[in-house]
């Protein structure tokens, strides 16, 4: 379905002319890897099928403000990576500086009096002090394996933030929503912000402005040679 969607949208960006108003033509097309973005004497005009909002966009030509070249961050994920990344410092600091089982008691077997059923006793009591050490250096690996853990899961957060960030060519509109067209390092080679902004801005810069001063000129040469 997405595939026979974007078949439709090539078609249309291979027939720009179709949506062109009554006088209006077109006078600059960029052709990117994921978009196209085509300038009209009126309007520009971007056909985006790659990503998550209308598949094709127009603006009226005064309302364009700038174009740059931004990069999306997620920076919430980031922050959950550092946040990660400290507890699983401060966890394995806790689990190598600490002894747990240093913690535990040790049992004295020369403090009990010679009594009859004292060997029973000490036996339960060394017992009972060997569960709770074993407890202690359980205790002890699990906060080292949660230490080494968080630190999984903070370059895993830090990886995906690394794939996550994107290069974006963003057209400023006023009074509506700006033009937001991902583009690739070798769509930035071929210099797209330069390009737009020369086509978009009035005046000298435009096709149609250097085909009227064309235009001038012939009939000047031909007025001066008559």
């Amino acid at each position: 379905m997405a595939g026979r969607r974007i078949d439709r949208i090539d078609e249309w960006r291979d027939r720009v002319d179709e949506l062109c108003y009554d006088g209006e033509r077109v006078e600059h097309r960029i052709d990117l890897e994921r978009a196209t973005i085509v300038v009209t004497t009126q309007r520009v005009l971007a056909f985006v099928p790659h990503t998550a909002g209308p598949d094709f966009r127009h603006v009226d030509r005064p309302n364009v403000g700038t174009v740059t070249v931004e990069t999306s961050q997620r920076l919430a994920v980031l922050c959950a990576g550092i946040v990660a990344a400290f507890a699983g410092l401060a966890a394995v600091e806790m689990a190598t500086s600490v002894g747990f089982s240093s913690v535990a008691p040790a049992a004295d077997p020369e403090g009990i009096a010679p009594l009859p059923g004292s060997g029973l006793v000490v036996g339960f009591v060394e017992t009972v002090l060997a569960a709770v050490e074993m407890a202690l250096v359980a205790l002890e690996w699990s906060i080292l394996l949660v230490g080494v853990a968080a630190f999984v899961v903070a370059v895993g957060f830090v990886g995906y933030y690394v794939r996550s960030r994107a290069r974006l060519l963003v057209v400023r509109v006023s009074g509506g929503e700006d033009l937001v067209i991902p583009v690739s390092g070798a769509d930035l080679e071929s210099e797209p912000v330069a390009d737009l902004e020369a086509a978009i801005r009035p005046g000298s810069d435009s096709t149609a402005a250097r085909e009227g001063r064309a235009g001038e000129y012939g009939r000047i040469d031909l007025e001066e040679s008559g």
